[in-house]
């Protein structure tokens, strides 16, 4: 019956939604049960059915491919620095350069994106699944096409696609889209946390189910009540003049550059955050020992123990343990996989499976799994920034209607990582 818990969790998030909605009567309950049962499908067919699981699989032994290949480069340029076997001699089992990796992945990665992008496949493959999803949950083209891009290139670049849209988006087409992108993470990205031990059918699956997951929540928390402009019909026109590279070479060194731009941004927040929480749980160990010797607390007392181990993942741990719970972690492990939960909307989703992945105490193959899928999206207060900055300059009409909506955003895009979460739980054996 454990197993079952995680329905609890749905409907407990697809309440959250409904006290959120800006217009209940409004909802179009259709497009949400329509939504619902792909997010189901998505995940029954990846995880239980031989076909989707092969094909995941092989998905996830291609991106693993890519790694390899871009380990090859960073070992012919960095050296035994990029050679695990080698750091383990000198520095021990856990010896592993994280920045380097990091640098090597995203600079291919990013060369692979700029070539599909100038040949025009992303182009041509992106509105395909878009024009799926518009015809199934009866979405708007325009938001329907932007969330299956967030699948493959983020925050911001996916409202990019739509770009010619965006100034007549209305605000429920404009919250789908935010919490479309808020909701996963970037083909870019997946390489990263695959190389720190996050399963790639995990981070596959995550991402595929938040489409369909990310229009559950968003049209009940803002519903549609206007006629979209991309109601009917919609298109991305692609042609050779509109390419942003002179040949497929200025292609390869544009996307190096930009990754290797990236991957010092992403190590420069993550040396920043990790030492601003340091900080932070330094400052809170002092107040808990302040407290202690102030109250005189006795070693054997509850409050002493709870003051003795003061910390930011102690305190997010706590908050955010019944949402563990909720959507099926066991009890025993729901403080552990609340805190790394906490983290990820505090900070980001980086830091969050970097602290998954360093536990000291070991999770259980279900709460493990659960973690993966709730922390596999950019849902976080940065990316509330990002959102603003990014789409507020692609469309200046919309920074009013983008302000409105940040923080709903990031609650939508925090729900539906949740909603997938409970679903794989609720499969697990």
């Amino acid at each position: 019956m454990s197993r079952f818990i995680g329905i609890i969790g749905i409907l407990l998030i697809l309440g959250i939604a409904y006290l959120m909605s800006q217009n209940r009567k409004a909802i179009n309950y259709k497009t949400i049960g329509i939504g619902f049962l792909l997010q189901v499908f998505f995940a029954i067919f990846i995880f239980k059915v031989p076909l989707g699981e092969k094909i995941f699989m092989g998905l996830g032994m291609l991106v693993k491919k890519i790694l390899d290949f871009a380990s090859d480069g960073g070992t012919f340029v960095f050296g035994p620095l990029m050679n695990q076997v080698k750091l383990a001699l000198v520095w021990g089992s856990d010896a592993n350069i994280f920045a380097l990796q990091l640098i090597a992945s995203m600079i291919f990665v990013m060369i692979l994106v700029n070539i599909l992008y100038y040949y025009g496949i992303m182009q041509r493959i992106i509105p395909i699944f878009g024009k799926a999803m518009n015809k199934l949950m009866s979405v708007s083209g325009a938001e329907a096409l932007s969330n299956v891009a967030s699948a493959f290139v983020g925050n911001v670049s996916a409202q990019m696609m739509i770009k010619p849209y965006l100034p007549k988006l209305t605000r429920s087409e404009m919250l789908a889209s935010m919490s479309g992108s808020m909701a996963c993470i970037s083909v870019a990205t997946m390489p990263i946390y695959i190389a720190m031990g996050i399963p790639a059918q995990y981070v596959l699956a995550s991402s595929v189910m938040a489409v369909p997951g990310a229009f559950v929540i968003s049209k009940i928390v803002y519903p549609e009540t206007l006629v979209p402009e991309t109601s009917e019909n919609f298109s991305i026109k692609f042609s050779k003049r509109s390419r942003t590279h002179i040949n497929v070479f200025d292609a390869i060194s544009s996307g190096a550059s930009e990754g290797m731009k990236v991957a010092l941004n992403i190590i420069a927040m993550i040396l920043a955050l990790v030492a601003l929480v340091a900080m932070i749980d330094w400052t809170l160990g002092i107040i808990g020992s302040l407290c202690i010797k102030l109250f005189h607390l006795s070693a054997t007392s509850s409050l002493y123990a709870i003051l003795d181990s003061l910390s930011l993942k102690y305190i997010l741990g706590k908050i955010f343990a019944l949402f563990a719970l909720a959507i099926g972690v066991p009890l025993k492990e729901a403080t552990a996989v609340g805190g790394v939960m906490g983290t990820k909307l505090v900070l980001n989703e980086m830091v969050a499976y970097f602290d998954l992945t360093h536990l000291t105490t070991a999770l259980s193959d279900k709460a493990f799994l659960i973690a993966c899928f709730a922390l596999c999206n950019f849902a976080n207060f940065g990316s509330v920034a990002i959102q603003l900055g990014g789409i507020g300059e692609l469309a200046p009409n919309q920074r009013k209607n983008l302000a409105r909506l940040g923080l709903r955003a990031l609650i939508c895009g925090t729900l539906t990582g949740y909603m997938s979460a409970a679903i794989v739980g609720i499969l697990f054996n």
